[in-house]
């Protein structure tokens, strides 16, 4: 019987007004699972405090089942692990302790461009992985970053070692999903209302931003302003911009808007926070165009253009990364070109990284700097939008019917659900490879058992001292005594048991898993010798 992949989740930190993609994305996708997903009860992988920071975050009407974290044994109950971002290999290490062929583990990708995110693909190969687990890329562009990641460590590994390592995970483009029924149903009037209540002229033409501004991590505004300064210019009537999103923070604001005066001063900025639900909709239903020249490396996918395609509006995005997926040229919206430097121009940037002398933030953004959007066929774009009417409808309807088929979330659910079915279907040939030590849950016992002068085994052999009983109880009101408190409890039960029986000696040795069984045993057998409680015979 196939079992249910339970979903990792560990509550956010942080500010949470800065919103990025991924936790939205994240969220958004367990809101789905939960209403879309097969009948039963769904698994939830968290310490108990999470678990319940899950049930407040997510009511439902569904069963969750509860698989503490700290027991991997119970995801084999399960058949796999969905952990919500790249890092798998920990998780692998976990498993290989209870036999790798027990459960799958699935992760998906969001930004690629950190180190932590990249080293997360290359660990993967020096790891259990295996051919039943899976990294999900969010887009076709980001797998084939995925590839030569994995390409380039194994080859660099391989003039090490003599051999080059195989990557194991299964590879699917699966892209993130939106709610298209939610986003299609936003009324007309709130948009006809917001324009009336910003003043926004009835014959202007009201391009949208909408998502993170951040002109280091996100898309630099000058090549937009100057895009839309030329349209006014070429159209002859009002273009009006809406920034609906929030600031990286007050100092990005105070350039944006420095920018803004600069490159685009015929053109109206009308700003609006998104992170409001009321407000999002509001600028969807009062703009003609959703227009997002990414120009980052940080942007993996990009879920502002399918939410702006799930309401009906053309696309006018840069053809980078993720949202050439989204966007089909001429059908639903148009991607714009963009240009980058020739490889071999990037090390001195590469160089300050790896040195610590800048970090991310400043990497990417000076990496973007170097990117190019094409801005003459951005206003052409723009231009055929404000004078064809006719156009941009055929094309708000084109992307609204593409959200619907390919990013609304019962599709991308079921396209999870058939993964982890095929998963279940490779991992059936293995699920009795046996348990295999880990060195990254390494038993400290073992690994500093040359520190001691011997570790207890065959011919060991104790006594409680006298008047045991009564140092027992002043180590128990000592707060220094027993920093895991079930040791005194067994310290306890075994001096009640060597009172009754005699000294307790070990006549042989015992095999590693014997010992396992009896791990609480033998540790406080440790504890009474440390503390006096018992002595040597």
């Amino acid at each position: 019987m196939i079992g249910r992949t339970a979903l990792h989740f560990a509550a956010e930190t942080g500010d949470p007004s800065r919103l990025v993609g991924r936790q939205v994305a994240n969220a958004g996708f367990i809101s789905a699972y939960l209403a879309h997903g097969k009948d039963g009860a769904v698994p939830v992988h968290a310490t108990p405090a999470d678990f319940e920071h899950f049930r407040a975050a997510f009511p439902t009407g569904r069963a969750l089942t509860h698989v503490p974290s700290h027991q991997p044994r119970k995801l084999a109950d399960h058949g796999g692990l969905f952990m919500p971002g790249p890092a798998l290999v920990k998780r692998a290490w976990h498993r290989r302790l209870i036999g790798r062929g027990r459960y799958s583990l699935t992760g998906v990708t969001h930004a690629m461009a950190s180190p932590r995110a990249q080293d997360a693909v290359r660990d993967m190969l020096v790891a259990p992985m295996a051919s039943w687990d899976a990294l999900i890329c969010a887009s076709e562009p980001i797998r084939d970053l995925v590839r030569s990641l994995a390409d380039g460590h194994a080859d660099a590994l391989g003039d090490i070692v003599g051999r080059k390592p195989v990557f194991q995970p299964q590879l699917p483009v699966i892209p993130l999903g939106v709610d298209v029924g939610s986003l299609s149903a936003i009324d007309p009037a709130a948009g006809a209302a917001f324009r009336q209540a910003q003043g926004i002229a009835e014959d202007s033409f009201v391009a949208l931003f909408l998502g993170r501004l951040s002109y280091h991590t996100k898309a630099h505004p000058t090549p937009f302003y100057r895009a839309l300064e030329m349209l006014a210019a070429r159209i002859g009537r009002p273009v009006t911009l809406i920034e609906a999103g929030w600031y990286y923070n007050p100092e990005t604001e105070a350039a944006f808007d420095a920018a803004a005066t600069s490159f685009a001063p015929h053109v109206r900025v009308v700003k609006a926070d998104a992170r409001d639900p009321a407000v999002k909709a509001a600028v969807l239903a009062a703009s003609d165009v959703f227009v997002s020249l990414a120009d980052n490396v940080q942007e993996s996918f990009g879920l502002t253009p399918v939410e702006a395609m799930a309401a009906g509006l053309p696309t006018v995005v840069s053809d980078w990364d993720g949202y050439r997926d989204t966007v089909v040229h001429g059908e639903t919206g148009f991607l714009i070109p963009t240009l980058i430097p020739p490889p071999g121009a990037g090390y001195e940037y590469a160089w300050r990284l790896a040195a610590e002398q800048d970090d991310y933030d400043a990497h990417v953004g000076v990496v973007a700097q170097h990117v190019a959007v094409d801005i003459p066929k951005t206003v052409e774009a723009l231009a055929a939008l404000a004078a064809g009417p006719e156009v941009a409808r055929r094309m708000g309807e084109a992307a609204r019917r593409r959200a619907l088929q390919t990013y609304d979330w019962p599709v991308i659910v079921r396209a999870y659900e058939a993964l982890w079915q095929e998963l279940e279907e490779r991992r059936a040939f293995h699920t009795e490879e046996e348990p295999k030590p880990s060195p990254q849950v390494a038993d400290p016992f073992r690994t500093f058992a040359g520190f001691a002068s011997e570790s207890i085994g065959q011919g060991f052999k104790v006594q409680p001292v006298d008047a045991a009983e009564a140092l027992l109880e002043r180590l128990a009101g000592s707060p220094i005594s027993a920093m895991d408190a079930r040791t005194l409890e067994d310290g306890r039960a075994l001096v009640a048991a060597m009172r009754r029986q005699g000294a307790m000696e070990m006549q042989q040795a015992l095999p590693e898993a014997a010992v396992s069984e009896a791990a609480r045993t033998f540790r406080a057998l440790a504890w009474l010798l440390k503390m006096g409680v018992v002595e040597r015979v």
